[in-house]
């Protein structure tokens, strides 16, 4: 086994059809921490079907795809657009820091995932910050707790009277179909009056609405327009967006440095899928300096923010000390939160490093594990088959035990 983990290979963009998508089951209870964002999640995933989707320009162009070799007879599972907003951040632009992290020593036999939090970007928690409505929040309440026939009535009466938060808020139900029947047509009017007065939410919201052509005709340019206006007042998906319509360059003009300058806005503000993108600009130089110590930053922030591809990347790059100082521990922390989140080429990565004992001990249990998991979901390993094969049979079946487990828990 070589002493470095390969790095890897962009995988090709598949067709819209095969993006996956993660829709918001209606009657899931949304956390009161993604008033806004629980609604957009939702949105954005039915939008991913269309072709011209921000996140399927984003992945035609690298920004941001898993970069998983295609397993035979099926494509890979991308992510879709992050839609979690948090409030505006000052306008001043400072290259990240590193920040790096200390993990505890893992046990024997499993890898600690957890290891590493302590000390790690506060992006997470300004994603967290909801949107705050200048008047009684009775109806985001009552939206947190479930009751959406009593969100309607509350954001009912305060539209009447011109808030442009309730106006948004019942245009996430209607497009939800959340206490009512579903209907983007009437959700995207109630978008139009809340971008009337002002909305960022709405303007995003509406943008993928016209993006999708979801109960309005599908107009690519109105939704960059949408999205420009929500950017400039702090919306960090809508930046996004509106970079992969600059790096893509059918809508608007091809302006990978424009482009770049959105993904740092909105990274800036704790956007994982743009401080992913940030990652790539900078490792490709494209828009930007191809710098790997700013490539291998970005990752690492995307990878702290829950980014599974960063996630990845990041600890490839710890365990191969491109752009960073080697660390071996590190690397195996991150890898091991990529694999546990289901990415198969962290899996096969971590099984490697636990087969050799590198920067965690050795166990050949849980090498063998990870290995057949991996197998299983395409990423096949010559060397790890025989590893596994010259282990003692109640070590394989353990190892078998523990992948059967690890399905059924998935």
């Amino acid at each position: 086994m070589p002493d470095t983990i390969a790095p890897m290979q962009s995988a090709p963009s598949p067709p819209a059809a095969a993006l996956a998508t993660d829709v918001i089951p209606a009657g899931a209870r949304p956390a009161r921490t993604d008033r806004v964002a629980a609604r957009s999640r939702a949105t954005t995933a039915r939008a991913v079907t269309a072709p011209a989707l921000a996140v399927a320009i984003a992945m035609s162009a690298g920004i941001p795809a898993h970069s998983v070799p295609p397993p035979a007879g099926g494509a890979p599972t991308l992510r879709p657009v992050a839609v979690v907003e948090p409030p505006p951040k000052p306008a001043e632009i400072a290259e990240p820091a590193e920040g790096a992290a200390t993990a505890e020593t893992p046990a024997a036999n499993a890898v600690d995932t957890t290891a590493g939090e302590a000390g790690e970007s506060d992006a997470a928690d300004a994603e967290a910050a909801p949107r705050a409505p200048a008047e009684p929040d009775l109806a985001y309440a009552a939206f947190d707790d479930v009751r959406y026939l009593e969100a309607l009535a509350y954001a009912t009466d305060q539209a009447a009277a011109g808030s442009p938060a309730a106006q948004t808020l019942l245009g996430m139900l209607y497009q939800d179909g959340l206490g009512v029947p579903r209907n983007a047509a009437t959700a995207a009017s109630w978008f139009e009056l809340a971008v009337g007065r002002g909305d960022r939410e709405a303007a995003f919201l509406l943008g993928l609405l016209y993006l999708a052509g979801d109960g309005v005709p599908r107009d690519h340019k109105r939704a960059a327009e949408l999205f420009e206006m929500a950017a400039e007042k702090g919306q960090a998906s809508a930046a996004f967006n509106l970079g992969t319509l600059y790096l893509e360059g059918k809508t608007l003009p091809a302006d990978p440095a424009a482009a770049a300058r959105l993904f740092r806005q909105a990274a800036d503000a704790g956007n994982a899928d743009a401080q992913y993108a940030m990652a790539v600009l900078h490792q490709t130089g494209r828009g930007v300096p191809q710098d790997d110590h700013l490539a291998s930053l970005w990752f690492g922030r995307a990878a702290r923010n829950g980014h599974v591809d960063a996630q990845l990347e990041y600890g490839i790059r710890l365990f191969n000390g491109v752009g960073l100082v080697v660390d071996e521990h590190q690397a195996v922390v991150f890898l091991a939160r990529a694999a546990q989140a289901g990415n198969p080429v962290a899996m096969n990565r971590l099984a490697r490093a636990l087969a050799r004992g590198r920067g965690v001990p050795e166990s050949a249990v849980e090498a063998a594990k990870w290995h057949l998991i991996a197998r299983r979901r395409g990423v096949g390993d010559a060397w790890l088959d025989d590893y596994y094969l010259r282990q003692p049979p109640e070590a394989r079946h353990r190892a078998m035990d523990a992948a059967a487990l690890w399905w059924t828990g998935r």
